[in-house]
């Protein structure tokens, strides 16, 4: 094969502004005059710089537009990278060829010492960056398959919640590394004028994600014997210019706001129970109310006791792994035992006299539906059992609609699910409980935890549960009376709370509404 003919000049900026694609310089006369020969073809072509001060294999490249290029042969393998155009070198009018032929020089460097194009692994890592999305989506998949506190359907929800916030900017198509500081402190400015405590956990929620896949980028860049593709986190800009609230203020904003709310001792919380008992009696309202009460009596998530079963139908192996309660138990007596809490704990609680008898009468109500046909082999087990058949989950967890009832008949401002739980705890600090004790009872992470206890403790577990029971209980005479065991004394009682609502349709308000506004359209 006849090698193909290298043209080799001293280049100057003039010579390459003359260079065409229609035509192409072959060689010198003998007066010194550059010979050119038509190129009707218009077959691209290369021109080597034969300078002193240029670097082997560097030249231009003259194609639809001319491209200062370096070729260089590195173990046997011939590389072509591209410098730079022509016209990019020419902004500013400096020195065009000079810093050209220096950029070059660098390039020839890498090659020699890397034996590779940096060109072409510089557009690798472009191709290869990662882009926002795609660090969601891998730390979502680290979330769900890890193998410590594997993360739960809510937390997973989470996740996807704060995703679509991102979806929302046209941000996830995004490369992380083309994301500018600027960008996100502009964005976060903005978007926290509105609901600022969710948006600042999605934007806490992309430094989490992203650092997490930056730690794992360095592992493999060190196992593959490579730069990591990402080594910076453009989202802690947002920590280094402390743009987000601090403890001290977002408890400031909580009392402001009046977020929490717990019921008061020699206030709200008689009044609430009285209201809720009273509810009880009416319109099946049996199973929200007590799921309400036990709550309040245990100061546990409503997430946690939703879903427990009967311990008496479980084994003793399907005990170790499902929340149940157990109420003639040999060794704890009457217990509830929730799995895997939001800690990633269990958590084994003693249960009081009140507790015990509202239990009991769950019983009793559970086995009557069952044989009545109201319920199913998948409800039947569960101790708040969904008022539907067709509920998958099979129990219940919703009771918004009937805590905001009697909430309002109740005549209390303000009040959450979890300001039950913060009920109980309210009810602890009046009781000076013990800070050991406290944090049993709320299960507060701590380095050394675990649901098996010592007669002793357990004993000292019951008397205190016993003993702050009766105390919530006591504020509402009327479900003090009902359950109280044998032998306490009787409390005097105001009239028992009747409801003078009228019987709901069987959908939330807002439900209700959208509804009828949608059969009147």
């Amino acid at each position: 094969m006849q090698r193909k003919h290298v043209m080799k000049f001293s280049l100057t900026m003039p010579f390459i502004k003359n260079l065409s694609i229609d035509q192409r310089p072959v060689g010198i006369d003998s007066q010194g005059q550059i010979i050119y020969e038509a190129n009707p073809a218009e077959a691209p072509y290369i021109v080597y710089d034969s300078a002193q001060e240029a670097p082997v294999g560097f030249g231009v490249k003259v194609a639809g537009k001319k491209t200062f290029i370096l070729r260089r042969k590195v173990d046997g393998k011939s590389m072509l990278a591209k410098v730079g155009d022509v016209a990019d070198f020419m902004v500013g009018g400096k020195s065009p060829l000079p810093r050209a032929r220096e950029v070059a020089a660098g390039l020839a460097i890498v090659m020699k010492e890397t034996g590779k194009n940096p060109v072409v692994e510089q557009r690798m890592r472009r191709v290869n960056d990662i882009t926002l999305g795609q660090a969601f989506d891998f730390y979502k998949r680290h979330l769900a398959t890890r193998a410590v506190k594997p993360a739960s359907d809510s937390t997973l929800k989470a996740h996807d919640v704060d995703v679509r916030k991102f979806a929302g900017y046209g941000w996830l198509r995004k490369k992380v590394c083309e994301l500018s500081i600027d960008e996100i402190s502009e964005k976060f400015v903005e978007e926290v004028k509105t609901h600022p405590s969710a948006k600042e956990r999605a934007f806490r929620h992309a430094i989490t994600c992203v650092n997490w896949y930056i730690q794992k980028e360095k592992l493999a860049a060190r196992s593959e014997q490579r730069d990591p593709r990402l080594t910076s986190n453009p989202f802690e800009v947002l920590v280094l210019d402390r743009m987000f609230r601090t403890p001290a203020q977002l408890e400031l904003l909580r009392q402001e706001n009046q977020v929490r709310n717990p019921l008061r001792p020699s206030t709200t919380l008689g009044p609430f129970l009285e209201v809720a008992w009273g509810k009880r009696r009416y319109n099946d309202n049996e199973t929200a109310v007590d799921f309400l009460i036990l709550q309040l009596l245990l100061g546990c998530r409503k997430s946690e006791h939703g879903a427990t079963q009967w311990g008496e139908q479980l084994t003793p192996e399907q005990r170790l792994k499902t929340s149940h309660v157990m109420l003639d138990c040999p060794e704890y007596g009457a217990y509830i035992f929730f799995y895997q809490t939001k800690n990633g704990l269990n958590h084994r609680l003693p249960l009081g006299p009140i507790a015990v008898e509202l239990l009991r009468r769950r019983q009793a109500l559970c086995a009557e539906a069952f044989v009545a046909g109201e319920s199913t082999s998948l409800t039947r087990k569960f101790v708040f059992p969904a008022r539907s058949k067709f509920c998958k989950t099979g129990h219940y967890s919703d009771s918004t609609y009937i805590l905001n009832v009697i909430r309002e008949d109740a005549e209390i401002p303000k009040l959450t699910n979890h300001d039950l739980r913060r009920s109980f705890g309210t009810m602890m600090v009046t009781l000076d409980v013990p800070e050991n004790i406290y944090a049993r009872f709320f299960n507060h992470k701590r380095p050394i935890v675990t649901d098996l206890y010592t007669k002793p403790e357990w004993r000292l577990l019951r008397e205190w549960i016993e003993r702050i029971e009766k105390n919530i209980i006591s504020t509402a005479p009327n479900i003090y009376n009902s359950l109280s065991p044998a032998g306490w004394p009787v409390l005097a009682a105001p009239e028992p709370f009747v409801s003078k609502r009228i019987v709901r349709l069987g959908r939330p308000p807002k439900m209700r509404n959208e509804v009828q506004a949608t059969m009147v359209a």
